[in-house]
């Protein structure tokens, strides 16, 4: 299990050999409400590419069940299956899949301007810290920073084994549908504690929020 602390500094992860690769991620992030009710349905795709497009990293389906408490929080909990691919001068030994239960606290809020989000998932995950900041007409700018620390009773080599950095460009399309684009800096220590990965990474995502009725 792992505690994942996101805000907008990024983290370096030290090790002794260094793997630079090119990623695309491309990914579908639905929250769909259910009529006029509290409840709502979590649909979530995202499909990692290594090589940009050529090959596979990771896929990673993440359904769940939305309820609003208010315009502030919203609970939500669901499945998620990931399935990671060799990829990179050192491949993991096969490829893993991985099943999932997963609960989040979402809270949203303003600080001027700017708007954002915090995520506090079970997993021993906190993942706090995505600012939008409005941009001329429907633009936005996007800074966010990912940092996963392991907890026990899980081990791991090094105090940091993941370090997400991103700026992103969005567009909101219309009140329920927004996209996403930009670079992300993926740098991951590998679990024999002497690879570290340093992903240049395409992110590509469709965010929708259209009431299913």
């Amino acid at each position: 299990m792992k505690f994942i602390w996101v805000g907008l500094f990024s983290a370096g992860l030290a090790a002794g050999q260094v793997d630079r690769n090119s990623h695309g991620w491309y990914q579908y992030f639905g929250d769909h409400p259910i009529g006029n009710s509290r409840w709502g349905l979590h649909l979530e795709g995202q499909w990692r590419r290594h090589d940009v497009l050529l090959r596979g990293q990771n896929l990673l389906l993440r359904p769940a069940i939305n309820f609003k408490i208010n315009k502030t929080f919203e609970l939500s909990g669901g499945y998620a299956f990931v399935e990671t691919y060799r990829y990179g001068s050192y491949p993991v030994a096969r490829t893993l899949q991985e099943n999932r239960i997963y609960q989040e606290l979402r809270v949203r809020h303003d600080w001027g301007k700017v708007k954002v989000l915090h995520r506090f998932r079970s997993e021993n995950r906190w993942l706090p810290g995505r600012g939008m900041i409005p941009l001329k007409g429907k633009n936005w700018l996007i800074l966010a920073n990912e940092v996963f620390i392991p907890t026990p009773p899980e081990t791991f080599p090094k105090p940091l084994d993941n370090n997400r950095a991103m700026v992103l460009w969005g567009r909101t399309l219309n009140p329920y549908w927004r996209l996403e684009t930009g670079y992300m800096l993926q740098s991951v220590t590998q679990r024999n504690g002497r690879v570290r990965e340093d992903n240049h990474t395409l992110l590509f995502s469709l965010w929708s929020t259209q009431p299913l009725r």
